[in-house]
């Protein structure tokens, strides 16, 4: 795109004196895009290195977590194991004490058997000499 053509002044001193200063502008914005491009560039490489810096961190601290879950999984691999021997050794003395208190029940019943065939028959031969002592 063309830049439009300026329009000459009547006094040739101002024209002079413009044409230097839009040379000494262009010095100026050059240098100053110059200096724009030092500084992005500048600013470019410091955040690639913070970048990298972070990516570094972060990959550590990934690899502790890691590390750390790894270890958590097997103390609780190793406490369910823990857990299983003693629900285990548990449910064995749990049957055990069953069984034995099965045996004093089944013990107590037949005590308690006798006793009630005992009485039966002494019933049984009281209701007999009534009846025999009441006939005769």
């Amino acid at each position: 795109m063309e830049a439009l053509a300026r329009q000459s002044w009547t006094d040739d001193r101002l024209d002079d004196r413009f044409d230097h200063l839009e040379g000494e502008m262009d010095q100026r914005f050059t240098r100053v895009e110059g200096e724009m491009d030092q500084r992005f560039s500048r600013v470019e490489r410091e955040m690639d290195q913070r970048f990298t810096r972070v990516e570094g961190e972060m990959d550590q601290r990934f690899t502790r977590v890691e590390g750390e879950m790894k270890a958590g999984f097997a103390r609780l691999d190793g406490e369910i194991k823990e857990l299983r021997t003693e629900i285990k050794e548990s449910n064995a003395e749990l049957r055990a004490e069953i069984k034995g208190a099965n045996a004093e029940l089944r013990a107590e019943l037949a005590a308690l058997n006798r006793t009630l065939i005992q009485a039966g028959f002494g019933l049984a031969a009281a209701v007999i000499a009534g009846v025999l002592l009441h006939l005769f």
